[in-house]
């Protein structure tokens, strides 16, 4: 199992934050468990481990919101589910300079996801966010002993580039990166997302607002 707090800690000093409330979120069958970090120089890193149907799935999710690096949003979630096995790294365009990210740093991501393209990809679909969703992102689908070994290289050679460019970065204006980070979670919240939604139902839209902005993005 890639442990990508060990990863972001070779490059960057890390503090734990306390998520409050929603360190425990609860709703219907599912039960969430959360842990907030602030990585000095970057921004926010957010883990989300849940459970639900009575332990039968079980959903890891981590997600990076750049905030002092003009990095893209980087998300991540694995899906176990009965034997099935289900990996998503998304990468969203947040950037204050709009393509120069895809124009100089993108093939180096898809050099790593070019060499995992036999892994059976996942269709998920049309979503608003299309537009920005960076063509570097991954979905595959399959049985878990088939693809979790290959998934976890995958996982951890993109976080592990994605630091490495933080690392060699010049800091940004923290203020309108955070602002530009933050139009993506007002469009989740408005538009909604298969998480999104789900967490809507569950305890509401204001909590999950509060939730998403303070703790899992970070951007209030």
């Amino acid at each position: 199992m890639v442990n990508a707090l060990e990863i972001a800690k070779k490059y960057f000093n890390v503090v734990e934050k306390d998520p409050g409330e929603y360190k425990t979120v609860k709703g219907g069958m599912m039960k969430a468990e959360c842990k907030q970090y602030y990585i000095e120089g970057l921004g926010n890193m957010a883990f989300q481990n849940a459970t639900a149907m009575f332990g039968l799935m079980k959903m890891d999710m981590m997600c990076i919101t750049p905030i002092e690096r003009d990095l893209p949003l980087f998300s991540y979630d694995i899906i176990n589910a009965m034997g099935n096995y289900t990996l998503i790294i998304e990468m969203y365009d947040v950037m204050l300079e709009n393509g120069t990210f895809m124009a100089s740093d993108l093939p180096e991501f898809l050099e790593i996801k070019d060499k995992y393209k036999d892994l059976p990809d996942d269709d998920r679909g049309e979503h608003w966010y299309d537009s920005i969703k960076l063509t570097s992102s991954v979905s595959k689908k399959g049985k878990k002993k088939a693809l979790e070994a290959q998934c976890d290289e995958l996982y951890a050679a993109y976080l592990e580039k994605y630091f490495k460019m933080a690392k060699e970065m010049s800091p940004c204006n923290a203020d309108e990166k955070r602002e530009k980070s933050h139009s993506y979670v007002d469009g989740l919240l408005s538009n909604g997302g298969p998480s999104t939604d789900q967490f809507i139902k569950l305890i509401g839209k204001e909590k999950t607002e509060e939730y998403f902005t303070k703790v899992i993005f970070g951007t209030k």
